[in-house]
């Protein structure tokens, strides 16, 4: 006699997959992070003979995209590296959307272990927790919702500011054809990062403080309001066949898909989350109570959106 499990009902290998694929996307980031302390660590060590974290970012070979194409060569500050690394960023964009932001960028991560540290220590003292939950809801849209008035402050804010990261991506690129330098080096909290190991401080430092404060109260801060990189993934991302789908007649509108989204995209509210802003972490899938509600899909034109293969484990 076989029985029959409605496909609404969470399955034991539906219970297991999820949380372990944000368990893999955890031990990526790790394991990046890692990688770039040690590389910054040898460069420390070894001087110029060892190659610099810089190097390593894909960020690099689109400042130096232009002089390289105009003039075979790259700028200051730049490698061929670079360019490979914004080129398999840009093809894993196209599959993956922002999949780059979401499970590899070393920023990124960082400012979701500030985050994280910030729940933790209001969590343990209640009257910061209530200032602080007071504060993030009067800015943070994924907790104050609009009213019958129309969107709230926070939400006008958070609107407005999101456009800032597009704003830094022209003014880069403008500069850097137009004096064929780094004009954004100086100002870059990621540079900043890496040479505070060489006790180096520059404007970028207080751009990246001001960043990580900020991500004590809105999580990835930075990526949301001013990552040019982020600025560039997103308008790539248009190009990909892959999207995060909700399937509403499936959902019983928890709103907990809104309430972990990292980026503060309405989730709950959404069929196709093909926001420009989504960094493809998969933490709404994940957090999803029902796992036929909320799903990545293939939506290539012409044939009907398939579930896309997500990790499971071995038979």
């Amino acid at each position: 006699m076989s029985s029959t499990v409605s496909p609404r009902t969470p399955t034991v290998r539906a219970r297991w997959r999820r949380p372990s694929l944000q368990t893999l996307r955890q031990l990526v980031q790790l394991g990046v992070v890692g990688f770039v302390v040690f590389v910054a660590g040898r460069h420390l060590v070894l001087g110029e003979t060892a190659a610099s974290a810089e190097a390593f970012c894909p960020f690099g070979g689109l400042e130096t995209l232009y002089s390289y194409l105009t003039g075979g060569r790259t700028i200051n500050h730049t490698h061929l590296s670079n360019l490979a690394l914004f080129l398999a960023v840009a093809v894993t964009t196209i599959f993956a959307r922002g999949a780059f932001c979401g499970w590899i960028c070393p920023l990124g991560t960082i400012q979701e272990w500030t985050y994280a540290f910030s729940r933790w220590l209001q969590r343990r003292i209640p009257p910061l927790g209530r200032a602080m939950n007071a504060l993030r809801k009067s800015l943070n849209p994924r907790s104050a919702r609009g009213s019958a008035t129309g969107p709230t402050l926070g939400q006008r804010i958070d609107h407005g500011l999101s456009y800032g990261r597009y704003l830094v991506l022209a003014w880069i690129i403008g500069g850097t054809i137009t004096y064929g330098s780094m004009v954004f080096r100086d100002y870059d909290p990621w540079s900043a990062l890496l040479s505070l190991a060489e006790l180096q401080l520059s404007v970028g430092t207080a751009v990246l403080a001001v960043s990580l404060i900020a991500s004590l109260f809105v999580e990835r801060a930075w990526c949301r309001y001013a990552c040019p990189l982020g600025a560039t993934i997103s308008l790539m991302g248009r190009l990909s066949p892959l999207h995060i789908e909700r399937v509403e007649s499936a959902c019983t509108s928890c709103g907990l898909c809104t309430q972990r989204c990292p980026m503060g995209i309405d989730v709950a509210r959404a069929d196709a989350i093909t926001d420009l802003s989504c960094i493809t972490c998969l933490r709404c899938v994940n957090e999803c109570p029902r796992p036929d509600a909320i799903d990545l899909r293939l939506a290539v034109p012409g044939i009907h959106s398939a579930a896309a293969p997500t990790p499971t484990s071995g038979d």
